[in-house]
């Protein structure tokens, strides 16, 4: 066997797994996507009042508002200006925290291996242009 026609084969299976493995992470992050929604982020302001604590944000053209638990209130850093994060469609619904990173990451993987089965198709289609 030459050498072009070894390469040609590993990069036949490697672009071939790649494409596998994209394939599978963005329909994850797609699946995760649908079922979470988007968050946008916002900045929220904390009320302490006497029976407890209300968050105020400022989403889809509206103002909106709900009770703190004690708990999420001791995470609290900044009351004057929280940064927050409301679901696109429920604007209703607020986080003091981030969204989970596994969606992201797990779209930017789909992406890096799909740009390598790309480059493995580019290699391996030089290849046989060139032999």
């Amino acid at each position: 066997m030459e050498a072009s026609e070894v390469i040609s084969v590993v990069t036949e299976v490697i672009g071939w797994i790649a494409l596998a493995g994209a394939l599978v992470c963005l329909l994850l992050a797609l699946l995760i996507r649908l079922a979470d929604g988007r968050w946008l982020r916002t900045d929220a302001v904390v009320i302490d009042q006497e029976h407890g604590s209300t968050v105020r944000w400022f989403a889809e053209g509206a103002f909106h508002q709900r009770r703190l638990s004690d708990e999420e209130r001791v995470h609290v850093r900044n009351p004057e200006e929280e940064p927050a994060y409301y679901r696109e469609r429920e604007p209703d619904r607020l986080r003091l925290h981030e969204p989970p990173v596994g969606r992201r990451v797990t779209r930017w993987l789909g992406f890096v291996l799909l740009a390598i089965a790309s480059v493995a198709g580019l290699v391996n289609l030089v290849l046989m242009l060139a032999g």
